[in-house]
């Protein structure tokens, strides 16, 4: 079977240091599964070749991601590359697939600006453990934290009721790619819900500004838990204890009766918030 290549749209990539035009790069990945790991390059190779850059050299571990990054033979064969000048940028989907926690990629930070290199991560989104919420109602029979996530899809939409079936077929097609073992339809009616509650009350207020954004993300933890995020410019949630309940609205009480758990945070900025709905795969609605 070939596998599409996930692709990704949206804010432009975070990135360390300054990114050099025409520069040589080297690419990494970490996965628990060769075949994802491929993909991931793939689409991490076009990525560089949309913004002129040369690939030197790509490598991925077959670990699971609380392996130390120092510990893993194809970083250190990339951290070599870039310690040495013969590549000058870092390709990565995420920072938190080399660096776990604050004190780590501080110190990655660090070391990329002192040698100096450029990291640019064009997959960045919430990975691993959920960001901290503003809201969260616990459900019966799941994990506190999620488990680190081993593989993502994202994509941005216009805010408007024409974009929801696009991005269904969407969902239907990468929940496939990534492999999730759960229930397909009721993942896509989760992400529906959530799409469509964000199309409502998130478009902007006055004709003068673009109809504006919104981001959504399927991503699958290494325990096979489904992460369903709907990213939208507006970061005010009024009443969402009540909202997420099902006490103000349907939206959220539809998600919750499908068996979703229902939370939601805003960005690092407080410029947008993201509704997350997670998913177990032997979960029935």
């Amino acid at each position: 079977m070939t596998y599409p290549t996930p692709t990704t749209a949206g804010p432009p990539a975070p990135t360390v240091g300054a990114a050099q035009a025409g520069a040589d790069v080297a690419l990494y990945t970490t996965s628990v599964n060769s075949r994802v790991a491929a993909v991931t390059l793939a689409a991490l190779a076009d990525f560089a070749t949309r913004q002129g850059w040369t690939v030197a050299h790509q490598a991925y571990d077959l670990t699971p991601l609380h392996v130390p990054a120092r510990l893993r033979t194809g970083w250190r064969s990339v951290a070599h590359l870039l310690d040495t000048g013969r590549a000058a940028g870092l390709v990565v989907p995420a920072e938190h697939e080399i660096a776990r926690n604050p004190s780590e990629q501080n110190a990655l930070r660090a070391w990329l600006l002192h040698i100096p290199a450029f990291a640019v991560y064009p997959h960045a989104r919430p990975h691993g453990p959920t960001p901290p919420t503003t809201g969260t109602t616990p459900f019966p029979g799941f994990p506190g934290p999620t488990a680190p996530v081993d593989r993502a899809w994202c994509r941005s939409y216009a805010l408007t009721p024409a974009s929801l079936r696009g991005l269904r077929d969407a969902a239907r097609m990468y929940l496939t790619v990534l492999r999730w073992p759960g229930d397909i339809p009721t993942a896509v009616e989760v992400l529906s819900r959530l799409a469509h509650n964000a199309v409502i009350h998130a478009r902007p207020d006055t004709e003068s500004e673009a109809d504006g954004k919104m981001t959504v993300r399927l991503a699958v933890a290494e325990d096979n838990m489904l992460l369903v995020d709907v990213e939208d410019p507006r970061p005010d949630f009024p009443d969402s204890k009540a909202a997420i309940e099902g006490e103000k609205g349907r939206g959220l009480m539809y998600v919750r009766l499908l068996s979703a758990q229902v939370t939601w945070f805003l960005s690092e900025d407080a410029r947008t918030k993201t509704v997350q709905a997670r998913l177990l795969p032997d979960t029935s609605p």
